[in-house]
């Protein structure tokens, strides 16, 4: 597969556009593919959704045809956005039920400490991809999924003024791996933690100040496709919305 084949979808503020059948077609396919993809890695009892599905954003890399076919996905939701929503941001939950109370005092301060100096943080989590292009893909094409991807978190932040990044990543996965070479941190000597709604897979908590120069050279790399994604948001007039049925 090569990139004339791929389309990158940006879906955010899914509970303002639930009226428009074609975004919740669109959406039952992310869906799809989040439960292919966890049930494959770690279970049938693993579901990787929750109620910021509606007012996050969802980055999606998708197969084109007559539908577009999400291949891979991964969610994004600011601390700003579940304050809106009187949400308690996801990582603090998280480490809160799993992690050490270290780490969790060392997240509150980074998240405390954001908000104090005006500084956007978010969190990436949900990352998903379908199983079975991940069972038929080369290896030069494993090592393309990943470098979009890495495009895909640098523009999206850059684009939006975000400033700080936590994420989760699994060893089980290699998530850790590419975390790291993104840019990010582990928090402290106490990051890692077993995730119980992952059946107990080890984990790793990290958070990105500055993004790495391999993430800045795939920014620059893929900026075409970047620069050609499809929006699906309340603050578009969605006249793409036809090219994703």
């Amino acid at each position: 597969m090569n990139l004339s084949e791929l389309q990158i979808v940006i879906l955010e503020d899914l509970k303002s556009l639930w009226e428009k059948k074609e975004i919740r077609e669109f959406y039952n396919e992310i869906l799809s593919l989040k439960f292919d993809g966890y049930s494959g890695v770690y279970g049938d009892n693993v579901i990787s959704t929750d109620k910021i599905d509606f007012f996050g954003t969802h980055l999606v890399v998708c197969k084109k045809g007559l539908k577009l076919k999400p291949i891979f996905s991964f969610k994004s939701v600011t601390l700003e956005k579940c304050e809106t929503f009187n949400t308690v941001f996801p990582a603090i939950n998280l480490i809160a039920k799993d992690g050490d109370k270290r780490c969790l005092w060392e997240l509150e301060k980074i998240v405390n400490k954001a908000k104090k100096h005006g500084r956007s943080i978010s969190f990436e989590y949900s990352w998903a991809q379908d199983p079975d292009e991940k069972e038929l893909r080369t290896k030069e094409q494993a090592q393309l999924y990943r470098d979009l991807v890495m495009m895909m978190v640098y523009q999206y932040h850059t684009e939006n003024n975000i400033s700080e990044m936590i994420a989760c990543g699994a060893p089980k996965v290699k998530t850790v791996q590419f975390l790291e070479q993104m840019g990010m941190k582990k928090i402290g000597p106490h990051s890692k933690f077993l995730q119980k709604d992952l059946n107990n897979t080890e984990a790793y908590i990290l958070h990105l100040t500055e993004f790495s120069e391999y993430a800045k050279e795939m920014a620059k790399k893929y900026s075409a496709m970047w620069d050609e994604r499809l929006i699906l948001s309340s603050k578009e007039k969605l006249k793409i919305v036809d090219e994703v049925s």
